[in-house]
């Protein structure tokens, strides 16, 4: 029943045979659903070019496919344990019957061969098809959900500040695409840009919104949206990236690509339903800073050495250990760099693929499809890889298999969420890995974080002459990590605030890293071991950061 993939773009060719499109259309087109992520239907749509209405007829009869309206869809629509919510909300598909002998679905896009095959792959030979459009498919998922519901109310359902007022779509796209909500995402994405945010969090008050850009870590608050258009600017980051706008009950995924000041950006948009509204976070990618290797990291030079011999390695488990935000995939993707060539085939599993890199192989894992990083390992073992990167490991299967495929030749990278390097050997025990084969196959631990840089506008250098008691508790810190002893060597220095930080004293962050060997993991006497935090000592030292930003990352107990 699936289209067959050579169909793909021949239902735009007919719009061009007949006039309804340009050349030139076709080209703005394909350029904005690039730029966006949003489907090529989508986007005619939004540009005024071809309804929905339009290219849900051309499919019909292209496809000779029945087309339904909302009204020919069941008020109630079917409901079958093995098709999330989420996959037919994103697909935009709607069940209309479903039985042994008979499996029947309305879509928005039949050349979806993705989301189709999932339905080919669990229905078979009953699958049945017809097209109708997003708004008469959302429609109807929406009247369901009222229909369900209604019959079996709740005190447990998920309660939106929308509930019970008409969720016009219409209405949405028309505030998304108010001059006022464009000119104000322009402005906040130039903002972000500019002051290096990674986060841009927008999230809804009582009587207003408050907007916030992590920057080197921390949040900092930046001009909100004017009273009245916040519903608008989160429908247009939705639109952007191809999410559902009429969906406001349920949490949605989604990405964006979008040119600011000349430079490409990746967005990963995640919007969530709270008491007061939609809050909404995306994390920015700036492909303008091109591909890391180990070098521009700036590693210590006993962990640049300590890497740099484990990934020659011809095979081993090799684990970076860290907090979500600490830079631990910017690490493994610096590694997969240096080994990045034509003799070597590297194949990663992330969630999600946030930093996408020519030549190397790179799969997203999909949950909610049972496609976990376990199931998407043992399918790699198949396409006779040399290296994997299986983006966390999370579970026992997913630790067996990454210690299996690490004995059987291959040099695997992964990391695990736990404090320290010597923390992730029990950790690895506790996903039920022997102690005796975690020896065996472990070459390198390395632990990271990420503390803020002084700025160097403003930074001034603490006298130490007038400061007792900074020298002294710096001395007693130096004195347990064992990492200087010559006070003539401080250069501590002291944030103070300028406009080329923000007036927060910091600008930029730096990476305090702790690389293990087997042999230390399991060392019972840690003395001499050079840890996160001597190497925090030796960076308030030299006078790149502070011992107040050293300590609030990593906690008086590292020292």
């Amino acid at each position: 029943m699936l289209v067959d993939v050579e169909m793909r773009g021949r239902l735009p060719a007919i719009f061009l045979e007949n006039g309804t499109l340009s050349d030139a259309d076709l080209a703005k087109v394909n350029d904005a659903a690039a730029a966006t992520g949003q489907p090529v239907r989508a986007v005619l749509d939004r540009l005024g070019l071809i309804s929905q209405k339009e290219w849900a007829r051309a499919c019909a009869e292209h496809l000779n496919y029945p087309l339904l309206t909302a009204d020919d869809l069941p008020t109630r629509l079917p409901q079958d344990a093995r098709l999330s919510a989420d996959y037919l909300r994103r697909s935009v598909i709607a069940p209309i019957e479903i039985t042994d002998d008979r499996a029947y679905f309305a879509v928005a896009d039949p050349f979806d061969e993705q989301a189709l095959a999932a339905l080919d792959m669990i229905f078979g030979a009953t699958l049945e098809l017809c097209v109708a459009t997003d708004r008469d498919i959302e429609t109807a998922m929406a009247r369901s959900t009222a229909a369900i519901e209604a019959e079996a109310p709740s005190a447990d359902m998920v309660v939106s500040p929308t509930d019970g007022i008409s969720l016009d779509t219409d209405k949405l796209t028309e505030l998304a695409n108010n001059a006022p909500t464009v000119r104000y995402l322009e402005t906040l994405f130039d903002a972000a840009l500019e002051m290096r945010a990674t986060d841009i969090h927008l999230e809804p008050n009582q009587k207003s919104a408050r907007v916030r850009l992590r920057v080197d870590g921390e949040l900092v608050e930046v001009q909100s949206p004017d009273t009245g258009i916040y519903e608008g600017v989160v429908s247009r980051l939705k639109i952007l990236a191809g999410m559902d706008i009429s969906e406001r009950r349920l949490p949605q995924d989604g990405r964006i690509r979008q040119r600011i000041a000349g430079r490409e950006i990746d967005m990963r948009v995640a919007s969530a339903p709270m008491i007061h509204g939609e809050t909404i976070v995306l994390r920015l990618l700036d492909n303008h800073e091109g591909l890391s290797k180990l070098a521009d990291l700036k590693l210590p030079a006993h962990v640049s050495k300590r890497l740099g011999s484990a990934i020659k390695q011809p095979n081993g488990l090799i684990l970076v250990t860290g907090p979500t935000g600490s830079g631990k995939t910017t690490t493994l993707h610096a590694a997969m760099n240096e080994l990045n060539d034509t003799r070597r085939k590297i194949v990663t599993i992330e969630n999600p693929v946030e930093i996408q890199t020519p030549g190397l192989q790179q799969i997203e894992v999909n949950p909610e499809l049972g496609w976990t990083f376990a199931a998407a390992l043992r399918t790699v073992l198949r396409h006779d890889p040399d290296v994997i990167m299986v983006g966390e490991i999370r579970d026992s299967e997913t630790a067996e298999l990454a210690v299996r495929a690490a004995m059987t030749g291959h040099l695997v990278f992964s990391t695990l969420h736990t404090n320290t390097a010597q923390d992730a050997a029990t950790r690895l025990i506790d996903l039920g890995v022997p102690e005796y084969l975690m020896k065996s196959v472990v070459r390198l631990v390395a632990a990271q974080r990420l503390v803020r840089r002084v700025c160097t506008a403003c930074a001034e250098p603490i006298d130490l002459d007038r400061k007792p008691k900074t020298r002294d508790v710096f001395a007693k810190i130096d004195q347990r990590t064992g990492n200087l002893t010559d006070p003539s060597k401080w250069n501590l220095m002291r944030s103070v605030g300028c406009d080329a930080c923000n007036q927060t004293g910091f600008r930029g962050r730096l990476a305090l890293f702790e690389a293990m060997e087997p042999e230390e993991l399991a060392a019972k006497d840690k003395r001499g071991q050079r840890t996160m935090g001597s190497e925090g000592v030796r960076m308030i030292a030299e006078g790149h950061t502070t011992l107040e930003e050293v300590m609030r990352v990593l906690g008086v107990k590292s020292f």
